[in-house]
């Protein structure tokens, strides 16, 4: 079986015209405010965490973090009209510390990206499975870097032009760190692949 990524940048994230409002609100000290702030991004960031670091309760604690430095520093945003832009990268700056000090690769859920992102084969459900996993413990191994942008991209579907909005990098640079993230995820699936090892040895040997 060929590993193969597909792109799918089919959607965008905007937010509604009064957020501006909402986050100039915030920014005066109204709680209400950005608690509906809150609620809007929420699970979009937890979700986002939770593909970078890989563990539901890890990304639970970064989330909680990723808006309390925001309440905390918002006074300072000089550009209220770029609030996600700003709080996708202190949630990235979270993910990035937290796997500098974990030293480790972690296994990274792949259950919330569509099934018309990836091309599986349909040789049976063990296969499917097999390959499903090694797919997963692949991205696990994609640089931090790379694999934000991959994220981004192909799971969450957005455009290169809102990736790069919300990762704080040119275009440019996401159109290379995505091809690069492909390639670099593409020689770690067929290593894997190559080296015949049990994709849930992670977590018990397969029967």
């Amino acid at each position: 079986m060929a590993y193969r990524i597909e792109d799918t940048s089919s959607s965008e994230t905007n937010g509604s015209p009064d957020e501006l409002a909402l986050v100039q609100r915030a920014q005066r000290g109204d709680e209400a405010a950005f608690n509906t702030l809150f609620e809007r991004y929420e699970h979009r960031i937890a979700r986002y965490l939770k593909h970078m670091v890989g563990n539901d309760g890890v990304s639970c604690d970064l989330t909680q973090d990723t808006f309390f430095r925001a309440w905390q520093g918002l006074p300072g945003l000089r550009d209220p009209q770029r609030f996600a832009s700003w709080l996708y990268r202190i949630a990235t700056n979270l993910a990035h510390n937290y796997l500098e000090q974990a030293r480790r690769m972690q296994y990274v859920p792949w259950e919330d990206c569509h099934e018309d992102s990836r091309e599986l084969s349909t040789l049976g459900m063990e296969q499917h499975i097999e390959e499903r996993e090694l797919t997963q413990i692949a991205l696990a191994h994609v640089s931090p870097t790379y694999r934000a942008c991959l994220i981004l991209y192909v799971i969450e579907g957005l455009p290169q032009r809102k990736v790069a909005e919300l990762l704080g990098m040119k275009e440019s640079c996401v159109s290379k760190y995505l091809s690069r993230g492909k390639e670099e995820m593409r020689q770690i699936y067929q290593r894997l692949e190559s080296e015949g090892l049990p994709t849930r040895q992670r977590g018990g040997k397969r029967k």
